[in-house]
Parts: structure tokens; sequence; C-alpha cells
């Protein structure tokens, strides 16, 4: 194998092995973030007023 070829090699493994998997997790974790979000909001527009406890003890 000459110079070139295993730079060549280096520079494929690099560009698409490890920045493809880097942007794969960032990708991921948005994701995974972004419907925790949505999820909670959906929580939080079902939940009735009278589940919500108040500070307030019962008469």
């Amino acid at each position: 194998m000459t110079k070139t070829t295993v730079l060549a090699a280096l520079y494929d493994f690099v560009l698409h092995d490890v920045v493809g998997n880097v942007i794969a997790g960032l990708v991921l974790l948005a994701g995974t973030t972004g419907w925790q979000r949505i999820r909670t909001r959906q929580q939080a527009c079902r939940t009735p007023p009278s589940a919500i406890e108040s500070d307030e003890p019962p008469s």
C-alpha cells in the first residue's frame, strides 16, 4: 500500500464512519428530546385541573 492509499483509507474512515456516527448520535439525541417535550406537553394538556394538588387543605 502506498502512502496515498493509506491516507485515502484513513480519510474515508474518518469522514464516513466517525463523522456519520456523530451526526446520527446528535440527530437521535435531538429527536428523543423533542419527543419528550411533546409528550410532556400532551400530558399537561390532558391533566384536568381537579387532578392538580392545591396548597389549601380540604374543608
